[in-house]
């Protein structure tokens, strides 16, 4: 029952430990009998019931401690969960991981996905491709290149995580570049104050409008919990409309939108490596700033496929995977 059928007076009369291996309770006023099992109550004493139980801290980082993406055997990370467990950790600590190696077959996204948890579907799909469309509903489907973003700002909860499945590269140019959010609000923070507190209140218009769908949110571009923790980044330049603050307020946010770009192009921000067929990039869309350098669609074919997932995903398989080590071990 809830608690508000229960007796205001509700305590613990007496414990009685029953062959070692449950716990006995008896409940006064009205006699009541319990059993609760002694590794529940372990759990509870050592704060693994906590959210952050089990789950590492990020590190934000910079270019120079960050010369490519960790990266892992993709085969290894698909078929063995201690893989799985260090590619995890990887790409929630640093934002973002690397496999190498996966066979280049359509809906290999979607196989690694799910080896992590529930798919997200969008007005994307469940799965995306990303090669040059005729008729480009996203700046993603053009060769143009790609300043550093987060997708699906337009979206009250931008996806968690993203991940890309290089099948085919054959073109000359499109570097792929990542860049830490994190680490660019906290270089703000420390060395324009003024503009950090202008890019985390005041907020912007981010809208997507196409024939069929029409999405819009208004927030600010960095997002601060309780404490001043950054938490989320939400910039995607091609779909931020207008300043949604007082008149007084635009230049302030202007300004800070400067130095925020200029960061986020900054060779000391960015990493930026090529795409391979075979490789997949999983990383914290609510954190990393991704884009990519312009190619030349006339010199061969780029061809990648992509899913979304929310960070619940990641940080319940991390939790599981954890749990499984403890009951091994």
């Amino acid at each position: 029952c809830e608690i508000d059928g229960l007796p205001a007076d509700t305590s613990i009369r007496t414990v009685e430990l029953i062959d070692g291996r449950a716990v006995s309770l008896t409940w006064a006023p009205d006699g009541g009998m319990g059993r609760v099992d002694p590794g529940w109550l372990r759990s509870m004493a050592e704060g693994r019931w906590r959210p952050e139980a089990d789950i590492p801290e990020r590190t934000p980082w910079e270019a120079s401690g960050m010369p490519a993406p960790p990266t892992f055997d993709g085969p290894s990370v698909l078929s063995d969960d201690h893989a799985l467990a260090d590619f995890l950790h990887a790409a929630w600590t640093l934002g973002f991981a690397r496999l190498r190696n996966l066979p280049t077959a359509p809906g290999t996204v979607l196989t690694v996905g799910e080896r992590i948890g529930t798919v997200r579907s969008s007005n994307f799909g469940f799965m995306f491709s990303v090669e040059t469309k005729p008729d480009p509903d996203s700046t993603a489907y053009t060769s143009v290149a790609l300043d550093g973003h987060t997708d699906l700002a337009t979206r009250e909860t931008q996806p968690g995580l993203q991940l890309l499945h290089c099948r085919e590269n054959t073109a000359t140019g499109g570097a792929s570049t990542m860049a830490d959010g994190f680490a660019v609000a906290e270089a703000m923070r420390r060395e324009t104050p003024a503009e950090f507190e202008a890019i985390s209140t005041l907020k912007w218009v981010f809208t997507n409008r196409h024939r069929d769908t029409d999405y819009r949110f208004s927030g600010p571009i960095v997002e601060l919990a309780g404490g001043g923790q950054v938490v989320e980044i939400r910039n995607t330049g091609f779909l931020r409309a207008y300043p949604d603050m007082a008149d007084r307020d635009i230049p302030a946010a202007y300004q800070a939108l400067r130095v925020f770009t200029a960061h986020c192009r900054s060779e000391r921000f960015l990493c930026r490596t090529p795409f391979a067929p075979g490789d997949l990039v999983l990383f914290d869309n609510r954190r990393m700033l991704h884009g990519r350098d312009s190619f030349d669609p006339q010199s061969g074919h780029r061809r990648l496929e992509g899913c979304y997932l929310d960070r619940d995903e990641i940080l319940s398989r991390l939790r599981i995977l954890a749990r499984r080590g403890r009951d091994v071990g």
